[in-house]
């Protein structure tokens, strides 16, 4: 039996110009999961088949980064009998619909099964909305794709797994949850010989700032703690479960051999919450001798974050280090349950500038019951992190994401209507493309004033930051020639001159032969 893996083009808004693809490091594990019970495993990764192809979406002047569905199926093994299909995120829930009609028509007898946050969060209304789904894999999917391919390797029917839905006889059937994996180091590591990861390293991709061949890497599963705005917790739950460091490790040193990484790239959300697990990694890096330039791109919570942290963590080759505020206002960031105190997080912020760490912190505007005083505390407390050192402090305009508490609220208040347009509108947040948001779900605020927020924010801290700094520009500018930048937006700048053909076979080689000879 042959289970092809399918990660659809990236999806963002028309023409943006800050959209990093990513490997797809959730099929990979469960490519390994697979695997590991004998089964046949194969993977398409669109973007990684053409990581400078761009193509416009009408629906919801949408674009997407790779290839589309005809080239597609162009490349499935017709002997498929199982497809599963990665949708993390809602914007691309529209255009995934659209690919899987097409990929029905074409296998109407191979089952197609659905995972990721989107159908987690919303499993009835996913297979209502989209026939051609066939089950939906719930949460955390390792364990269960591991049972999936057991039965059917076994000819077994799979409607009583758990972690699973999908409707009988138009009835919808959610079957109960599985349990968590707890000892997440028996997770078999991404196969990345399913989903080829070398298009990425090749060309320098980076989530966060850029250090060359840099490997995405998972540490973690489950967070703690209780955002409102945030979905991650119904995917992989509030338990908190970290790997062994001698297999993080292991794992690290087996990319260094095989694929000749400079880079690391934790992908987790809240990588650091253990103070003494992070300290004896980063000793063990040393040990090891593990010079990697790494990084913690996804944001991170900043109590275990003191100066003992910063230092283990500068120590070890820690480059990039981004923390996620959300608020300036105490009122807001009680409001949305993010459990921070400002002070402690603006000294730790200080103590990573002077220890020569590019920092970025996150923010968000528009909450539904912020008020205007409130957003303008979060605009001074992004000013202030400039001020402090830090490298960039983007603002993004709210939006409700299927599974979080605010979404219930406004779904349940008639705020949100489930359709392909609400979905599209998702994009804005997801690419930080520079336009309004669609839609604005803040009492006393609309989108145009808040799109005039962010872009003022936007000005004036990269103005601080330069001005403030100007050894910085031409950093930047420098950053444009080489594999490394301290910076998204350097490293967005990269990716966009590395799809321009003039700038790599004519200006590059000049002006490296010319001004950086030594890089």
């Amino acid at each position: 039996m042959i289970i092809t893996l399918i990660r659809f083009a990236i999806v963002a808004p028309y023409r943006s110009l800050n959209n990093e693809p990513t490997p797809p490091i959730g099929l990979a594990y469960i490519a390994g999961s697979c695997k590991s019970k004998g089964t046949i495993v194969k993977g398409i990764d669109s973007t990684a088949e053409n990581l400078n192809k761009i193509f416009k979406i009408p629906k919801g002047n949408l674009q997407g980064n790779g290839i589309e569905i005809n080239e597609i199926v162009r490349l499935i093994d017709h002997k498929t009998k199982v497809f599963g299909i990665s949708v993390m995120f809602s914007h691309e829930w529209s255009y995934i619909k659209d690919c899987l009609k097409v990929l029905k028509k074409k296998f109407p007898k191979s089952l197609i099964i659905a995972g990721g946050e989107h159908v987690t969060a919303l499993p009835e209304f996913s297979l209502r909305d989209c026939k051609e789904i066939d089950y939906i894999c719930l949460g955390e999917g390792e364990e269960t794709w591991f049972k999936i391919s057991e039965n059917l390797v076994k000819n077994k029917n799979i409607n009583s797994l758990k972690g699973i839905a999908y409707l009988k006889k138009n009835k919808f059937v959610q079957n109960e949850y599985r349990e968590r994996i707890k000892e997440i180091e028996k997770i078999p590591w991404p196969d990345w010989k399913v989903f080829p990861i070398e298009p990425y390293l090749d060309n320098a991709i980076s989530f966060g700032a850029g250090s060359g061949r840099s490997m995405p890497f998972l540490v973690s599963r489950g967070c703690p703690y209780e955002c409102t705005f945030c979905s991650n917790a119904l995917m992989y739950g509030r338990r908190y479960y970290i790997r062994p460091i001698k297999d993080v490790i292991a794992e690290i040193k087996f990319y260094i051999k095989r694929y000749k990484i400079t880079g690391l790239q934790l992908y987790d959300l809240t990588a650091i919450v253990k103070k003494d697990w992070i300290i004896d990694f980063c000793k063990a890096l040393k040990k090891n001798n593990i010079n990697l330039d790494w990084s913690l791109p996804s944001g991170t919570r900043s109590e275990a974050l003191d100066f003992d942290v910063i230092k283990a963590l500068s120590d070890a080759n820690l480059k990039y280090l981004v923390y996620a505020p959300e608020s300036g206002s105490e009122n807001t960031l009680k409001l949305i349950k993010k459990k921070i105190k400002l002070p402690v997080m603006e000294q730790s912020i200080r103590y990573a500038v002077k220890r020569g760490v590019s920092v970025r912190t996150n923010l968000i505007i528009g909450f539904p019951h912020e008020k205007r005083m409130e957003l303008y505390r979060t605009m001074f407390q992004q000013l202030k992190f400039m001020l402090m050192g830090v490298e960039e402090s983007p603002t993004f305009p709210f939006q409700a994401y299927p599974g979080t508490e605010l979404f219930d609220s406004l779904l349940k208040n008639k705020k949100i209507k489930l359709n392909d347009d609400y979905f599209n509108s998702l994009a804005t947040l997801s690419t930080g493309k520079l336009t309004p948001p669609d839609v604005s779900y803040n009492e006393y605020m609309g989108r145009y004033e808040l799109y005039f927020y962010r872009i003022t924010g936007l000005l004036l801290s990269y103005t601080i930051s330069y001005l403030t700094r100007p050894k910085r520009i031409f950093r930047t500018i420098k950053s444009f020639f080489t594999d490394k930048s301290s910076s998204v937006i350097e490293q967005r700048f990269k990716d966009n001159l590395r799809k321009s053909h003039i700038f790599n076979q004519y200006v590059k080689p000049f002006v490296l032969k010319k001004f950086f000879k030594n890089v």
